[in-house]
């Protein structure tokens, strides 16, 4: 998202959250960063672009498997992600992590072979025109692969419906999910080739309720979690807890996993 939009909000939670991003001791973006680039096929060699990267769940499998005969460039607005990455990436000089808006990509026509959007695009104010950009970057032939949720594991819902009965805004009105479904995707892919859904799921474990709760504050979430006045936030945990099955326990995700090709020629 660009700060340009008016609305700098997202970017805000997610620098606030790159500190803790994926760091809580579970794994819960790593494996679907995987399963997008596995199914991107990346060659050694491949030139790269991930958009969104924040601190590189796709960008460090890409990484390695261009290898250091390819190029692959990270991007995000999150500033704070930016610099995480950067550091984390400083090993791979074939890696460029840089401050860059997923929805207006600033690079020349047919700079990559391989465009990668993991879990960002539907933040994206103009999702249309993100597409035509990341069509326009690619060479005749490259590939576009994107991840979208799927179904969300009843208890992630459960939680949501919790915290939002301490948020001031409760869960308000939200935006149409216009990636909510296979078709919906398929329909603001018309003009690309060979588009194919996949889906995966993902089993996110955790070792106890207190991880939970650490973890809500480390991604997307972190927006609701901020609405919560901080004299309410012990009320909020405990509810939150109560909600919760007895440790271990796991949340699973359905990835949708989409890639689409540029037309040859």
């Amino acid at each position: 998202m660009s700060a340009s939009d008016g609305k700098p909000s997202v970017v805000g939670v997610f620098d606030r959250s790159a500190a803790n991003y994926e760091q809580v001791g579970v794994e819960f973006f790593a494996p679907m960063g995987r399963a997008l680039v596995e199914r991107a096929a990346i060659a050694e060699g491949a030139r790269v672009l991930d958009v969104g990267c924040g601190r590189g769940h796709v960008l460090f499998p890409a990484a390695e498997a261009a290898g250091p005969s390819g190029s692959v460039v990270g991007t995000d607005l999150a500033e704070g992600m930016v610099a995480l990455t950067a550091s984390a990436a400083a090993h791979l000089p074939w890696v460029t992590v840089a401050v860059g808006d997923a929805g207006a990509p600033d690079f020349p026509d047919g700079s990559f072979d391989t465009v990668l959007a993991g879990l960002v695009i539907f933040f994206l104010p103009a999702p249309e025109e993100a597409l035509a950009a990341y069509h326009r970057l690619l060479r005749p032939g490259g590939l576009l692969a994107l991840s979208t949720f799927g179904a969300q594991d009843p208890l992630f819902g459960t939680v949501v419906k919790t915290l939002s009965a301490f948020a001031p805004a409760g869960e308000g009105e939200r935006p149409v999910d216009r990636f909510g479904d296979p078709a919906s995707i398929t329909a603001l892919l018309a003009g690309w080739a060979d588009v194919e859904i996949t889906e995966h799921l993902v089993e996110t474990r955790f070792p106890g309720r207190p991880v939970f709760w650490d973890w809500l504050w480390t991604h997307g979430l972190r927006a609701l979690m901020e609405e919560i006045p901080e004299s309410r936030l012990e009320e909020a945990r405990a509810a939150v807890h109560a909600e919760l099955p007895e440790a271990p326990f796991s949340l699973r995700t359905t990835l949708r996993v989409t890639t689409a090709r540029k037309v040859s020629g």
